[in-house]
């Protein structure tokens, strides 16, 4: 289990006598604590600049949102930093979307100058997903994402929204396990579709009226066993607030050397130990990105069976 900040930050400073440890970093401004506040601050930036998709799965996340007939824009997570290749889902399947489109195919899709045999292309502008063709039905999407947001804490009041059905929270707040965007699946009378092999209720009933973290469970087989009440955030603000993986002497490392260096410590040798550490996470992190069905399917090898049996997560 990750420890806090505070408690990272009085080992950073406690390391080899560096400086006086802190008894609190957002209550005070001394010097000590707000060198610390920004070293903290600093390394989770450069561990954000340096991860790509193959690693740091803490950092991956599930955007889970439905397409609207007619509509071709959705705004991306608040804590969108990139998408995970071929994780892209439509009601459970492979959605054979192909993105970033080349200017020349974006052109051919939306004025018709050409064939495509793939169903769908997207592209990323302006903080929006632009889907095209232009989706002609209600359709349940997931998308798993690098999360740009290295912070965690407990949800606290003004986290969520508890006035909705289901509860919302409250941007730029994101749920941990993922980004539900209630806008788009919040539908009343959805289309009918086929569901179960033709029995109703289908997937788009049965998905549409759970509460967030019922439909966060369904998306990490692991949540359902034990939800963890956490949402991400920016950055730090509170003593109590936590890095996002559990490895936090790598962030012990970078604020030590960072502290050192500012108050004209040397700082070579921990900085190279904070270098190794770094390198050593960002290669050795099994988190990248499988194929993920959700929905209902036959009893296959490699899936969870959720809800009874009648859906899978594989």
């Amino acid at each position: 289990m990750a420890r806090t900040i505070l408690e990272i930050a009085v080992e950073a400073a406690e390391r080899d006598a560096t400086a006086p440890a802190p008894t609190t970093l957002f209550g005070t401004n001394n010097r000590v604590s707000k060198i610390l506040r920004t070293a903290a601050f600093d390394t989770m930036r450069e561990v954000m600049a340096k991860t790509d998709w193959i690693g740091l799965s803490e950092l991956h996340s599930t955007w889970a949102f439905s397409t609207r007939p007619g509509r071709y824009a959705y705004p991306l997570p608040p804590d969108f930093l990139r998408l995970i290749p071929n994780t892209e889902h439509r009601g459970g399947w492979p959605m054979g979307m192909v993105g970033p489109a080349s200017p020349q195919s974006w052109a051919h899709w939306l004025f018709g100058g050409a064939a495509t045999p793939v169903q769908m292309g997207w592209r990323i502008r302006n903080n929006v997903l632009w889907i095209e063709p232009t989706p002609q039905a209600y359709e349940l999407i997931t998308i798993d994402y690098v999360s740009r947001f290295p912070v965690v804490s407990n949800i606290a009041e003004g986290d969520y929204d508890f006035t909705r059905s289901p509860p919302s929270c409250y941007a730029p707040f994101v749920p941990r396990d993922g980004h539900l965007d209630l806008a788009t699946l919040d539908v009343s009378d959805p289309v009918e579709s086929e569901g179960e092999y033709d029995a109703a209720p289908g997937w788009d009933i049965a998905i549409f009226g759970e509460e967030t973290f019922e439909a966060l469970r369904r998306l990490s087989p692991v949540s359902a066993a034990a939800p963890l009440p956490q949402v991400r955030r920016p950055t730090f603000t509170a003593d109590t607030d936590l890095p996002a993986f559990d490895d936090d002497h790598l962030l012990s490392l970078g604020m030590t050397f960072r502290l050192r260096r500012a108050i004209g410590k040397d700082y070579a040798e921990v900085a190279g130990e904070y270098e190794e550490q770094l390198e050593m996470k960002l290669g050795s992190d099994a988190g990248g990105a499988r194929t993920l069905r959700l929905g209902a399917c036959d009893d296959v090898a490699q899936t969870v069976p959720l809800g009874g049996g009648r859906w899978m997560v594989s």
